[in-house]
């Protein structure tokens, strides 16, 4: 029997699933059917792919069998007529089958279906699909004069404002540390939450099941003792089997002249030993934050985390199809532990780089998460944060 077994769910007009983590999504009362059974191929991506960067709307791409025309929104006798239109909603599901239970791992909207022909006589519907981050992204609100608060009340209120209306089922905020001010602001919904987030170097993203989260500062302090996922190089041991691995050591993240910038001022901050080492590499970071001590707070957090190339992982893959995932019972921490992952988890890396020297061990944030799923194979790949060095406030 298959160690897992992955499903494709669609808003149609007939049918409907009762599947309690599409429930837990928030997407109790649409009508779901399970088209599993045409699928050739699904491609999911979220995230980012380093800490400095914003997370970007998740992006799914599911190629449809069509020789029978049933993806075709053109065919009246598809059993899913009228159903293949944009923005229906997407689920794509992993079943550990050791426990039967079910994971999703992309919650969104059909974009676009694009149809292709071959001369062959094959036929396929692609789906493109994106998160709730695509919604967001063409909405605008308007604050004037806002009340000082927490970052998380900042994105209550940018959420529950009439022109984004979403409802608090789709996100999970936790409260926030830094204080906003009250400069007012008209434009783009999407750039204004990641402002926010980025005023106390925070993750706003999307999750697996669709929902909308702010993880604050306090949220990512590190380092963190014990890893929600483990991976290591080494056979034979209790952390999960790495088939590839990326190291990044340069001047990609480099920064050591800072200046945080908002309407309650200015503060700077530089590393001049790292200036004279590999010469100025200055960054401007404009941010919503009206306290001066914390804007302090957030320059410092940038030199001592990129005042210097860091050596880091930056991306690990592995296959659901490696004998050693197994169940736990059969001697391996199993899909039970690495389905239920997401973006903002933490995991330990370890490994030997070419089986010389001795092994190098990192512990980091996950910050992304790429699905590639047939018929007949399953890979993840992740993008690793590099080590995040901060303190509770």
């Amino acid at each position: 029997m298959a160690q897992y077994t992955y499903k494709v769910l669609l808003e149609t007009n007939t049918g409907f699933v009762l599947d309690t983590d599409v429930l837990d999504t928030g997407v109790l009362g649409y009508v779901l059917q399970d088209v599993s059974s045409y699928v050739r191929s699904i491609r999911a991506t979220r995230g980012k792919s380093t800490l400095q960067g914003k997370f970007t709307a998740g992006q799914m791409t599911v190629v449809f069998d069509n020789r029978s025309r049933a993806f075709d929104p053109k065919y009246t006798s598809s059993p899913f007529y009228g159903s293949i239109v944009p923005r229906r909603r997407i689920v794509f599901q992993i079943t550990n089958n050791a426990d039967s239970r079910t994971y999703t791992q992309f919650n969104g909207w059909v974009d676009d279906w694009n149809l292709s022909y071959d001369i062959s006589g094959d036929s396929t519907s692609t789906a493109q699909c994106s998160d709730i981050f695509t919604i967001l992204s063409n909405q605008n609100v308007s604050l004037t004069a806002p009340t000082a608060e927490l970052s998380g009340d900042r994105m209550r209120r940018v959420l529950s404002s009439s022109s984004v209306a979403l409802s608090p089922e789709y996100y999970g905020l936790y409260p926030g540390v830094f204080t906003m001010g009250t400069a007012s602001y008209s434009g783009n919904a999407l750039d204004y939450l990641q402002n926010v987030a980025d005023s106390e170097a925070g993750f706003l993203f999307v999750t697996a099941g669709g929902l909308l989260k702010f993880m604050d500062w306090n949220a990512l302090v590190s380092p963190v003792v014990s890893p929600d996922l483990p991976f290591s190089s080494t056979p034979g041991t209790a952390a999960f089997p790495i088939h590839g691995l990326e190291v990044q050591y340069g001047t990609e993240e480099l920064v050591n002249n800072v200046t945080i910038t908002s309407a309650a001022g200015t503060v700077t901050a530089q590393d001049t030993t790292s200036q004279q080492t590999y010469r100025i590499a200055s960054e401007s970071y404009p941010v919503l934050t009206s306290n001066l001590t914390q804007m302090t707070t957030l320059a410092n957090f940038y030199i001592t985390n990129y005042g210097n190339p860091r050596y880091r992982v930056s991306q690990l893959t592995l296959s659901l199809d490696d004998p050693r995932v197994q169940d736990v019972n059969k001697g391996f921490i199993g899909l039970s532990v690495l389905l239920p992952i997401d973006v903002g988890n933490t995991c330990s890396v370890t490994w030997t780089p070419n089986n010389i020297g001795t092994a190098i061990t990192q512990t980091a944030f996950i910050i992304g998460l790429d699905i590639d799923a047939t018929p007949e194979s399953c890979t993840f790949t992740y993008s690793i944060a590099g080590e995040d060095t901060r303190s509770l406030i």
